[in-house]
């Protein structure tokens, strides 16, 4: 599988093979990094502000960030 996100540039986000436990571990946090971010922005969970647009196989997508006016935010992305 090959991906890539960015914020204006082209960066690998998935490796194009998968080798190693840890490198699906990886794989699999960002996977769901992507999942959840995108629920609690469709549904309007927490402010436009706890997010950031990332770029996925050209596909912008709402990312949760660090936003310390959101402890939920910041909750989540402790996980």
């Amino acid at each position: 599988m090959e991906g890539r996100i960015s914020n204006n540039c082209s960066t690998q986000l998935f490796p194009n093979q998968i080798a190693s436990e840890q490198q699906s571990l990886v794989v699999m946090k960002k996977l769901l990094a992507i999942a959840v971010s995108g629920i609690t922005y469709l549904r309007g969970i927490f402010p436009g502000k706890a997010y950031g647009k990332k770029y996925v196989e050209d596909q912008q997508v709402m990312i949760l960030r660090e936003e310390h006016s959101c402890p939920g935010a910041t909750q989540i992305l402790q996980w």
